[in-house]
């Protein structure tokens, strides 16, 4: 992981609606029977858009301050909001959100692309795929909050 942290101060990421992640293999598209599959990579780098809205001018100059700290494309740490739960990724941004949008008085919004080399998910350390599907098709709202909500507190 990286050296660097994004600041429990700052106010989290706004994802976009999308991520964006490349695939591993390539297909054609055949004429005639069918199509031919060929692996490319075992890496899928993820990206997403994400929004950073700074509520005073403290918080717009201490985000300022961490972009010249991850500026020349530094890596750094940051929990990010997938399907699994807040999950810590190190990310860097491709795009920085150089050029706020000021919304009012002292309300700034950054935008720019964060991208990381890989999609993490727990769900990838178990071997037993079928053990988790079951899981999952039983699982109630009480095992969510136990196990997921409740341990991340």
């Amino acid at each position: 992981m990286a050296d660097i942290t994004y600041p429990l101060t700052l106010p989290d990421f706004i994802m976009g609606k999308r991520r964006e992640q490349a695939q591993t293999y390539r297909t054609s598209q055949p004429f005639n029977g069918p199509s031919y599959i060929e692996k490319v990579t075992d890496e899928s780098p993820v990206t997403w858009a994400v929004s950073i809205v700074c509520t005073s001018s403290i918080q717009a100059r201490q985000f300022q301050s961490f972009l010249r700290a991850v500026n020349n494309g530094q890596p750094f740490n940051k929990n990010i909001l997938t399907e699994e739960g807040h999950i810590e990724h190190e990310v860097r941004f491709i795009d920085m959100p150089l050029q706020p949008e000021q919304i009012s008085t002292y309300v700034w919004k950054y935008s720019g692309l964060i991208y990381a080399t890989k999609l993490i998910q727990p769900d990838d350390e178990i071997d037993n795929e079928e053990l988790i599907f079951t899981w999952l098709q039983g699982a109630d709202i009480i095992d969510n909050a136990l196990n997921n909500l409740w341990a991340a507190s």
